[in-house]
């Protein structure tokens, strides 16, 4: 692809905003066929241009060259072009430099970030909505973060007032950054737990630590060995009437582009008795699709029902 194809294309994308979107360029949504194998982030002061299918000399030339020449504009001063194809994700400082501890900014809280994990930065800025739905009602609750991650919901809902969260995720890697997340917004102090362990494994753990008011459940779709959206996903939500306050809410999240919002509201049904179907989250900002959204996010409000015991 040429300079001025490419740059055709992105320029309506790559100028400056009043909002604190993150995703510039959201080409897996296929807005723009051409560049489907494209995203765009933006970490003032870097931009990370991410490639999921290998490109010719010349257009990788005429993305850094296009990227580069906005980087003023958009308040930034670093490039990083991250190669994720072929099972590889390589990260390329094209220019610029890296700050000694590279951040996500959202909603006045940050998260770190990791270029030396490989594909994963460490936060997913798609899940912005559902931050900004845990922050918005977590006060006072006991919250329980599934497939934690590196943490981002814990804390958004500490920021919104929780009385405390149980994090858990197989990755100590993962929960070792939850940490320093927690610490550089505050929380260091909070009532969390990090629990290190395989979810199926731990559900005599799980209610030891008390009943939830609220349960996130945004697992990964397919991890080999430990977690399988279609087989797992409804094992899940079968253990859940255990550890759910006789009141509280849900918030369950699929991120899978060969599943529909039917089959998540569907298995939710056929698995959890009690759980009454609430809203579909937004999308949030910059991710545009010309379909249905790869990440669905469904609240739910539970009501225990009577002919289950305690």
């Amino acid at each position: 692809m040429s300079a001025s194809q490419l740059s055709d294309l992105l320029a309506p994308y790559l100028v400056p905003s009043e909002s604190t979107k993150i995703r510039y360029f959201h080409g897996r949504g296929k807005t723009v066929p051409e560049l489907e194998w494209l995203t765009i982030d933006r970490f003032q002061p870097i931009l990370v241009a991410t490639i999921f299918r290998e490109q010719d000399t010349q257009t990788l030339v005429a993305l850094k060259e296009c990227l580069e020449s906005v980087l003023a504009s958009l308040e930034c001063d670093t490039l990083v072009v991250q190669h994720r194809y072929d099972g590889k994700a390589d990260n390329e400082l094209v220019c610029g430099e890296l700050p000694a501890e590279p951040v996500a900014k959202e909603e006045g809280l940050r998260y770190k970030l990791d270029f030396q994990r490989g594909q994963n930065l460490g936060f997913f800025a798609d899940m912005a909505e559902g931050r900004r739905w845990i922050q918005e009602r977590a006060a006072g609750k006991k919250v329980l973060n599934l497939f934690s991650f590196t943490c981002s919901f814990s804390v958004a809902a500490l920021a919104g007032g929780a009385e405390s969260v149980v994090n858990i995720d197989l990755s100590d890697a993962a929960l070792t950054l939850g940490k320093q997340n927690h610490a550089l917004n505050g929380f260091q102090g909070a009532k969390v737990h990090y629990l290190p362990h395989n979810i199926f494994r731990s559900w005599k753990k799980l209610h030891s630590l008390g009943r939830y008011d609220i349960i996130v459940i945004d697992p990964p779709s397919a991890q080999k060995g430990s977690f399988m959206v279609e087989k797992d996903y409804p094992k899940v939500l079968r253990k859940l009437h255990k550890l759910l306050a006789p009141e509280a809410e849900i918030l369950a999240c699929v991120n899978a582009p060969w599943l529909d919002y039917a089959w998540l509201e569907q298995c939710v049904a056929d698995n959890l008795p009690g759980a009454e179907w609430g809203a579909r989250l937004p999308g949030t900002e910059g991710f545009d699709e010309a379909g249905e959204p790869a990440l669905k996010t469904v609240h739910y409000r539970y009501t225990r029902p009577e002919e289950l015991d305690n």
